[in-house]
């Protein structure tokens, strides 16, 4: 079967040449490789494309088009035929065997539709060191039923995508990926998690970037309609600083632990406030939002709800 790569990527200049060694050094290639940029200014997309030459690699079919995450990933998609896609994103670095362990569950097993791979988070400085020391890295086992994955790291069947309706392009920037998999879950497709397909994610490199990151995150959330129980857990910990202190940490970064609190739910509330409507036709099924398309596939008898 014919397996295709898709990568979006906005404003990597940075991180290009690495990127592109990353992918060239892969044990396992793809039949196809798409990369959509969603409206780069700093010049990304010429340094893909010499990048690429110079590496050797199968050149891409690269498309500039501005557009937002959901929106990338869908246009790359319908521009390949390939009957499983793998996802990575620029500024994420796939360890070698990366492709050919995100794939190989999918090739071996017909009856799997999405395997989900492991990100790493990795860091150089001090305030880089610290917050991958607060975030929770993924452990090396989960259950299928509990597999989420990010779509840096991530594989599934085209059949999948279509079944759920893409990604939900409707989303202003983040959480495409979680609704996404929210969606597949609902509509009963099945999950493998894969600890061998490994993807390294730099930590944001200033606390501006890593604050901003948040607030996107909590933004994305509430215009998905997901998570609202830990935002309301993190909402009563910035009503009530004192609720941090019951935890292993104690006073470890205390007040970092409270600004990251803040700023979530900063955005989580600016997004149920300023955040996009779902479309007509997108209905809530057991607290999750599924498409028209993804409500035509579900198992439950009674339907929607």
């Amino acid at each position: 079967m014919k397996i295709a790569l898709i990568s979006t990527v906005f404003n990597e200049a940075a991180s290009v040449a690495r990127w592109i060694d990353a992918l060239s050094a892969q044990t396992v290639q793809p039949d196809e490789f798409v990369i959509v940029d969603g409206g780069s200014t700093d010049g990304t997309v010429n340094l893909l494309k010499q990048g690429f030459e110079r590496a050797g690699f199968p050149k891409p079919r690269i498309i500039a088009q501005r557009c937002n995450i959901a929106e990338g990933r869908n246009i790359a998609i319908r521009q390949t035929d390939a009957g499983i896609i793998a996802a990575n994103d620029a500024g994420s670095f796939p360890e070698p065997e990366w492709f050919g362990e995100i794939t190989r569950p999918l090739i071996e097993d017909p009856h799997l539709d999405v395997v989900g791979g492991r990100t790493i988070l990795v860091g150089g400085d001090a305030f880089q060191n610290m917050v991958m020391r607060l975030e929770k890295q993924m452990p090396d086992t989960l259950d299928p039923d509990n597999v989420y994955p990010s779509s840096r790291c991530t594989a599934f069947r085209r059949q999948a995508w279509a079944d759920v309706g893409g990604y939900p392009e409707w989303l202003t920037l983040t959480a495409e990926d979680s609704l996404f998999n929210f969606g597949l879950h609902k509509i009963s497709k099945a999950f493998r998690y894969n600890c061998n397909a490994v993807v390294r994610w730099p930590m944001r490199e200033t606390p501006a970037a890593y604050f901003k990151m948040l607030y996107s995150y909590g933004f994305g959330a509430a215009e998905a309609r997901l998570y609202t129980a830990d935002f309301l857990r993190r909402l009563r910990i910035v009503v009530f600083p004192p609720y941090l202190l019951v935890s292993r940490r104690l006073f470890s970064h205390f007040w970092f632990r409270y600004r990251q609190n803040v700023t979530s739910c900063a955005g989580w509330i600016a997004g149920l406030r300023r955040g996009r409507r779902p479309p007509p036709g997108w209905k809530r099924v057991e607290g999750v939002l599924l498409s028209p398309e993804a409500q035509k596939h579900l198992s439950i008898p009674d339907g929607p709800r």
